[in-house]
């Protein structure tokens, strides 16, 4: 089984917007396919696993760095429980993955990217699948720390004021529907946000450096991926090698396309 990487918070859209990655997590049930390590009962695949009432042993080989903001732990859930399901039923129930997951998770901008692929909106148990602009890359900058999500979000305001509540609604709006219609320009003017990324960016200058690096050599969107510390940026593919080039040498970049689909049993 595999289940590719996500990176959320795209812009306004914070704990609704996510893209579905092409860095995999692979998961196997019972025995090892290639060079797959065992699982210890800590791992979240595991953990995720065995709530679902999964039984075996699982092992796993992934290209997602923890801790970095682009899914790890989201990924290996829903794989968890993906491959319980599986055992158990013969079949994935879908909706319940969504849910179950997101339980897990504390919400489900990750694992609805996960789970389907493309760009996703969610609220709740409802899911918006979009197709991805076809001329946009993706380029991630990682740097070398790393992130707590729930520190992170431990440290964000409980309110914001109604002038920023409805600056982010309206702009989250207007992404979503460039995103669909493919407009690149008003991409690149909605990807904002005012709900958690100045404080999380004031705690990591260098995160927020490449963030506007990115957007000052042709990104139509740049983002703090999840709760950070890494940096992603749509841009067209021809100049993602150029961005990635001159991002900060504190953090290494990868240039990745939109994984189309989500989950992919073998």
């Amino acid at each position: 089984m595999t289940v590719p990487a996500s990176s959320a918070n795209i812009g306004p859209g914070f704990d609704c917007l996510a893209v579905a990655l092409d860095l995999p997590f692979h998961l196997d049930v019972g025995e090892p396919r290639g060079e797959a390590a065992k699982l210890d009962d800590n791992h979240p695949a595991t953990k995720s696993f065995m709530s679902g009432g999964g039984q075996g042993p699982l092992f796993g080989e992934t290209l997602i760095p923890p801790g970095k903001g682009l899914g790890f732990s989201g990924a290996a859930r829903v794989a968890g429980l993906a491959a319980a399901s599986l055992q158990r039923s013969g079949s994935i129930h879908f909706a319940d993955l969504l849910a179950r997951s997101g339980e897990l998770e504390g919400h489900s901008d990750n694992v609805a990217a996960s789970i389907f692929g493309g760009v996703t909106a969610t609220h709740e148990s409802s899911i918006i699948r979009l197709k991805c602009p076809s001329q946009l890359d993706a380029v991630v900058w990682i740097p070398d720390g790393k992130t707590s999500t729930d520190s992170s979000r431990n440290q964000l305001p409980t309110s914001v004021s109604f002038e920023v509540a409805t600056q982010a609604l309206g702009r989250s709006s207007v992404l979503v529907a460039a995103i669909a219609s493919g407009d690149l320009a008003v991409m690149r003017q909605c990807c904002v946000d005012d709900l958690h990324q100045p404080k999380r960016l004031a705690a990591s200058p260098e995160s927020a450096r490449a963030l506007r690096i990115a957007l000052e050599n042709g990104a139509s969107a740049a983002w703090l991926s999840g709760s950070g510390p890494t940096i992603a940026a749509f841009i067209r593919s021809g100049e993602a090698e150029q961005l990635s080039q001159v991002l900060p040498d504190s953090g290494h970049s990868k240039i990745l396309k939109v994984a189309p689909y989500g989950i992919y049993v073998s």
